[in-house]
Parts: C-alpha cells; structure tokens; sequence
C-alpha cells in the first residue's frame, strides 16, 4: 500500500508538470500570435493611400489659419507640405478645433497632429501617443496694452492678472512662474488666444502669454497691445501620432531631416516666422 500511494503521488506530480508544461506552450503561442497581430502598418497605409492627413486648428497664424479663399495656410501647413512630398504622398488637412485634436487622431479622424503643438500639450491628454522630432523651437511672451509702460519684463507681471489659452504651452508657462519666484493676482484661461487679447483691450486683465510669432502678427493687426521683449519661456513644437506608430514617426522625421537639409525649410521659415518689429 506505501509503495503504490507513493507511486500514485508520483504519478501526479508527472501530471503536474506536464500541464504547466503545456500551458507554457500554449502562453509562448499566443503571445507569437499577439506579436504578428501587432504589426506596425502605420506607413503603409498612408503610402497605399497616397496621402497623409494631418489634423490642425487653424486659428492661429502664423502658423496655421484660412486665408480670404477658404485654404488653410500658415508655416505649419507649408512644412506639412513639404514633408508629405518628401515622402511622396499628397498631403490634406483636417480643420479641427483644438480640444478636438487628441480625439481626433485616436479615432482615426486623420494621421498626423501638427497645429504648433508641445509634448507636454499632447501628453497633458493621453500618454498614448509617438512624437516626432522637434521641428520648431517656439519662445512664449508677454502682450500687453500698447500704452502700458509698467511691464517692461517678466517680472513685472508680480500681482498682475494674466491670461493664455487654455491647454496650450502658454498654460505651461504660466504654471512655471511661481518657480520664477514670480507671483501673479490671478491666472485666467481662455478658450482661443483671440478671446485672452479681447480681455486685455477691455481692461479685464493685465497681460497674456503668448508665443512670439503670433503675437507680433497680431499686433501688426491689433495696434491695441504690443509685445514685451523678454520670453518667459521656449518650447519645442512637434508633429503627434498614435503610439505605436513607429514607421509613420520614422518616415516622418527622414522627410523633415531632408526638408531642413535641402533649404526648404529655411524658405518656409522666413515665409512665415520671420517678424519685423
């Protein structure tokens, strides 16, 4: 009886193994399986399609906006243009408004995000994103009445009330001025950049943050403000996809490299960010 209870203890143990065993193989298969099912198609979509579409918010020249005949122009459109002819696709827009970026490009909407955006405005939503390299370095300012002469630099803005738009870089750099060891009244957020500067010519507020190129292009229009000349802070400006991506991101940042390499750039640039002042 000892002999045969040890026999079956044993034999259970073999059948033990044998199961952990075959649920390992079974593990490895599927997780095979999973793998090729995830395969990165992201570039060869676009390609077969022949072309890439990019969501962006046009209501913020320079860099994007809708010009007198209903086109969408700016330096980010351009850029984006020449980007999808280096990879030798067509390129089309999508008019989006900004908190319908990130929704957009997870549901399929369109490719691309490239509507002056950060990392940090893209990942403030979703980490589930890839993001390009930096295409554009962009500085945030102050804009102020055109008769004020008690903001002359950042500093300036301790006890103010300021204003920026809501879920931009300008959000950002207004959260880091505390660190400055500069203390404001009052931050107001704002749906558009336009309703923050409509603010300021009533009086309702003090200053706004802004990034430079567009608020010297719209203080060319609007004599009403000017631009202090001391940036608050400088970001990077990069085009967002869906994580996971990899081809899409790579083909894309081959293509920017060629554009900046070949001159192109520096055309658009001037184009479109070169301000007078």
């Amino acid at each position: 009886m000892k002999m045969r209870r040890i026999m079956s203890a044993g034999l259970v143990c073999m059948l033990a193994m044998s199961l952990v065993v075959g649920c390992g193989s079974k593990k490895e298969e599927t997780e095979t399986k999973t793998e090729e099912k995830t395969e990165d198609t992201s570039w060869n979509a676009i390609e077969e399609a022949g072309t890439l579409k990019i969501g962006l918010c046009p209501e913020y020249p320079p860099f994007e906006s809708v010009n007198d005949a209903g086109d969408i122009e700016g330096f980010d459109a351009d850029l984006a243009a020449a980007i999808a002819e280096e990879m030798g696709v067509e390129v089309e827009f999508a008019n989006t408004p900004w908190e319908g970026l990130i929704s957009g490009l997870n549901n399929g909407d369109f490719d691309m995000i490239m509507s002056a955006m950060s990392p940090e405005e893209a990942t403030a939503a979703t980490d589930a994103v890839n993001l390009s390299d930096a295409y554009y370095e962009l500085g945030d300012v102050i804009a102020v009445k055109v008769d004020n002469d008690t903001i002359t630099k950042k500093e300036d803005l301790e006890g103010k009330t300021i204003g920026f738009q809501t879920g931009s870089g300008a959000e950002q750099c207004a959260d880091k001025l505390d660190g400055m060891g500069i203390k404001v009244a009052a931050k107001n957020p704002y749906n558009r950049t336009q309703d923050a500067l409509a603010e300021l010519e009533n009086g309702r507020i003090d200053a706004v943050l802004v990034s430079y190129p567009y608020a010297v292009t719209q203080s060319k229009v609007d004599k009403a403000f000017k631009v202090v000349n001391d940036p608050i802070d400088t970001c990077d400006l990069v085009a967002i996809s869906v994580k996971g991506s990899d081809e899409l991101t790579k083909k894309y940042n081959e293509a920017l490299k060629t554009v900046k390499d070949s001159g192109k750039y520096a055309e658009i640039e001037v184009k479109w960010l070169t301000v007078e002042e």
